[in-house]
């Protein structure tokens, strides 16, 4: 008896103990409260060629994909008949389900028999058994078997045949699924909401850059259209300038580079052209230096004095007569726009007599 007793603890500490936790459980844990079955059912048994009713009930608890517990309480012949024992038993097994809807199963525990002299003795069953899903939270049970019962000194065999209900306790299967799904639409909701976030903050990107670049672009063709527009005064300035001059037009236009106000060879050749015009022709010249506005203004009206110089200096060094040429600095001009390189230089004039 106590080694009875010892044996049903063991099989109860296995089922609070030794839960595994099931891979797609989620906030469910597949413990001891989880995952029972609970079945009554009548009970058709054939002893001695005798046959009679009883009823039972199981409680079976899951423990794995494949394992369930069992704890089974059967009472025998109901319909007392000669021949046939009255007694109930207490069990605890295991059951292994071999596909989702069969069993195979084993029990072992005590037989209480108050007819007989030794009244508690030792009883074991074992069979196969059907479970059919009715709705997610019952399902037909039958079990097909025999057991194996102590009498005084004798065992004595009964084959049964189990029909019932029953009902599933705890979160099941489905409830886990249900959950999971839920869990796993939930993390892709919000991995969706995320993505369509960062894509959005990227569209708002792309179109601030979009609108730079057409800034950009506007004032590009802004400043290309100013510059369009210098280079037509320009070529106008200077086809006028390439004209027959009047008395006091200037016929000659010597260029300085930036902020510079010596004289390149080129432009020292144009001097020596100037220098046998003046000694050809004679006359008064001016000599007007100008600079153009970028940089310091006083910088500016003195660079374009130095500028006037330096031709005047030149001029002189090809035998003009210093009476004939006045130098003069005239500070900025604007005369080929406001930042044309052509303002950079000193315009050759004949003075009026």
């Amino acid at each position: 008896m106590k080694k009875l007793l010892l044996f049903a603890l063991v099989i109860l500490a296995v089922a609070v103990n030794a839960q595994s936790r099931h891979p797609y459980d989620c906030d469910f844990k597949y413990g001891f409260f989880s995952n029972w079955n609970i079945y009554a059912a009548a009970q058709y048994s054939n002893q001695r060629g005798q046959s009679n009713i009883g009823i039972n009930a199981l409680a079976t608890k899951r423990i794995s994909d494949y394992w369930r517990l069992r704890y089974s309480a059967t009472i025998s012949g109901l319909a007392q008949k000669e021949g046939f024992d009255r007694y109930g038993t207490a069990l605890s097994g295991i059951a292994l389900d071999f596909v989702p809807w069969a069993c195979a199963f084993a029990d072992a525990g005590v037989k209480v028999d108050p007819s007989t002299k030794g009244w508690l003795g030792l009883a074991a069953d074992a069979g196969l058994g059907l479970n059919v899903n009715v709705g997610d939270y019952s399902l037909l049970y039958a079990e097909a078997g025999a057991d194996l019962t102590q009498a005084n000194t004798q065992w004595n065999s009964t084959l049964f045949f189990r029909l019932g209900w029953g009902a599933k306790l705890g979160p099941i299967k489905r409830d886990r699924t249900e959950h999971d799904i839920k869990m796993h639409n939930a993390a892709q909701l919000g991995e969706l909401k995320e993505e369509n976030r960062l894509l959005k903050t990227d569209l708002k990107r792309q179109q601030e850059a979009n609108d730079t670049l057409m800034a950009i672009q506007n004032r590009s063709l802004e400043l290309l259209a100013r510059l369009e527009k210098r280079l037509d005064d320009c070529n106008q300035q200077v086809a006028t300038a390439s004209s027959a001059p009047s008395a006091s037009s200037p016929i000659f236009q010597i260029f300085f580079d930036y902020a510079s106000s010596e004289i390149t060879p080129i432009e020292a050749a144009k001097v020596a052209q100037l220098a046998e015009h003046i000694k050809s022709n004679g006359g008064y010249w001016r000599l007007q230096g100008y600079s153009s506005p970028d940089g310091n203004v006083y910088r500016n009206e003195a660079l374009s004095q130095e500028r006037a110089y330096a031709v005047y200096w030149l001029l002189l060094s090809h035998d003009v007569d210093e009476d004939q040429i006045i130098p003069m600095g005239e500070g900025v001009t604007t005369q080929y726009g406001d930042d044309s390189p052509l303002n950079r230089m000193v315009v050759v004039s004949k003075a009026i007599q």
